[in-house]
């Protein structure tokens, strides 16, 4: 269970680290370009490439996220391609985070909202039954403290028949409590 309370968060999390991880990387690759004129025109089109990310993401604008991830790929493929020379092994490993950065942030716009979902069902299910505890506790323990002071003398023997009625009353309006949403739900 506490498991499970942790998906969506990471869930959440994941494309934003693989993003900022991807970003940082080509930063560094581009700013290790000694020539001005190559680094300042890799460093606009890796800010390019995060902007159209991030607004996408903030102005749910789908179709220029993958010019975003496209620009930040091409800033890096041109800084090894034309500047720093190609590395195969570092190459496919971004290669690799861009293709997992575009998996997970599906995953995530797919998958968190279900086990958020699925969290909501499992917090009311158990003020549900939290509420049904407190209702036979208190549909045993109320008859059982009357008849108690009834034979202690304290209050009258019709005491009894009141609190068993009283416990009976109470049984009902939480069993109707719990019950209640789901009625409201035929309902409509």
């Amino acid at each position: 269970m506490a498991s499970t309370q942790l998906i969506p968060p990471s869930l959440r999390a994941a494309p934003v680290v693989t993003l900022a991880l991807l970003v940082g990387w080509a930063v560094l690759d581009v700013s290790a370009i000694g020539d001005g004129r190559w680094a300042a025109a890799l460093l606009a089109i890796l800010g390019i490439g995060a902007a159209a990310v991030i607004l996408s993401v903030v102005l749910r604008w789908r179709g220029i996220r993958p010019i975003g991830l496209l620009a930040i790929g091409a800033a890096y493929v041109g800084a090894h391609a034309f500047v720093l020379g190609v590395q195969l092994v570092p190459a496919l490993v971004f290669l690799s985070l861009v293709i997992s950065q575009a998996e997970l942030r599906i995953l995530a716009e797919r998958f968190a909202p279900l086990y958020e979902t699925a969290s909501r069902i499992n917090g009311a299910l158990g003020r549900a039954i939290l509420r049904l505890i407190i209702a036979a506790v208190l549909s045993v323990v109320v008859p059982i403290l009357a008849a108690d002071l009834a034979l202690a003398g304290i209050v009258p023997a019709t005491t009894i028949s009141t609190a068993i009625a009283l416990a009976g009353a109470l049984v009902a309006v939480v069993a109707l409590l719990a019950l209640m949403p789901s009625l409201s739900r035929r309902a409509t």
